[in-house]
């Protein structure tokens, strides 16, 4: 039966992973390492265990009930002699590690781990590689599937694994900290490349589309797009946007919460040209390295991004480039200050150092004669709250 855990607070901390500590994206923050913001009756981690045989594991991939086109997990990296030994250890029965799945709403199931071991054992019982380099079964060595003798075939079959399934039950944020507690493998996945999985659909896809764009990246210097960077500064950016006022951290949530609020209608035409016509207007305005925090040697502090596209969203943005001298002189100006330093380099994703940030330059370029439409007691809370 499904078992159901109610998840303490300490255990609700975020797994600090490296999406933000690559060699040339600048994070000024440590967003995982913030509490999630659930109530506790909502707490709730749905578990069910199985134990599958390999045949009915064949099976299940093949009429889709196992899905293992996962986009970012699609690439099958196990070489001969790793996969011939795991073929070999269930002939011995020797015990295999737990393969973990996500229920989606139309019940299938999702490999989060094993990916590897269940492509494996698939293509051997189809018969597309033959074991190679066991040891103990050493006379199997040349052989495929369906050269095994009957008996083999069937001990093979029977053999079962260990399988836990995170049902559709489960609270979908701690759904999606499960995920990156299990990834943590040679190759794991950073934040956003979980996201382009779990929330995948016609969002996802805009949000693909729209950081490929000539705009957005004429604006990032030399930041290269190496572990969906991009993609996830443009979600933070329509996050932000549509979402500021309301904002608790940690910012993680927030931008779990979007993408799965918005994963099944594509961006709207309104949204996608205020994306587009903000970078522009930030590139006319302040050049090819805006997002550069003084002193970096990086492109890109995700918290400056911040500070500069929000801003610049809700700014008449014509006016903003016919004073593009000024707004460019505030911007260098307040970038220096040490209050704004403390809010793009140092938790960043708290609330107030979250509208510090955006409101400070907010009020430089209205002090400049820009109109901004972001609402005015987010301004004034942003300029007048403490802990900055």
């Amino acid at each position: 039966m499904p078992i159901t855990n109610q998840l303490p607070e300490t255990e609700l901390t975020e797994i600090q992973s490296d999406s933000d500590e690559s060699d040339d994206f600048e994070s000024g923050e440590s967003e995982q390492s913030s509490p999630l913001d659930i109530e506790p009756s909502e707490r709730k981690l749905v578990t069910q265990p199985y134990d599958l045989g390999v045949r009915a594991i064949r099976e299940d991939i093949k009429t889709g009930r196992i899905s293992l086109n996962i986009e970012y997990q699609r690439k099958y990296v196990w070489d001969n002699g790793k996969a011939s030994r795991l073929i070999e250890s269930l002939l011995l029965n020797v015990p295999i590690p737990v393969c973990y799945f996500a229920e989606d709403d139309q019940g299938v199931y999702e490999v989060i781990d094993g990916l590897q071991r269940l492509k494996t054992i698939r293509k051997f019982l189809d018969d597309e590689f033959a074991l190679n380099g066991v040891s103990v079964l050493s006379e199997l060595n040349g052989a495929k599937f369906s050269d095994l003798s009957p008996k083999d075939q069937r001990r093979l079959e029977g053999r079962t694994i260990r399988c836990i399934v995170i049902t559709a039950d489960s609270h979908p944020d701690i759904k999606f900290d499960v995920f990156e507690r299990l990834n943590t493998g040679a190759a794991s996945l950073v934040a956003q490349e979980l996201r382009n999985s779990v929330y995948r659909g016609p969002y996802n896809s805009s949000l693909k589309n729209l950081a490929g764009n000539a705009e957005f990246k004429r604006i990032l210097g030399n930041y290269t797009n190496k572990r969906m960077g991009h993609e996830e500064l443009v979600l933070r950016f329509f996050a932000l946007v549509s979402e500021l006022t309301d904002y608790r951290p940690p910012l993680r949530q927030l931008l779990n919460e979007h993408m799965r609020s918005n994963m099944k209608a594509p961006c709207s035409d309104k949204d996608r040209s205020l994306f587009i016509d903000t970078c522009a207007t930030v590139f006319d305005t302040f050049g090819e390295t805006p997002f550069k925090a003084p002193g970096s040697q990086n492109p890109v502090n995700k918290a400056l991004f911040d500070a500069v596209m929000v801003s610049v969203a809700h700014c008449d943005q014509a006016d903003l480039v016919s004073k593009k001298e000024s707004a460019s002189a505030a911007l260098a100006e307040l970038s220096v200050e040490e209050r704004f330093q403390v809010s793009i380099g140092r938790a960043t994703a708290d609330r107030a150092r979250v509208l510090y940030r955006i409101a400070a330059f907010t009020d430089r370029l209205q002090q400049l004669g820009i109109s901004s439409s972001l609402p005015a007691e987010v301004v004034a809370e942003g300029l007048n709250g403490r802990g900055n």
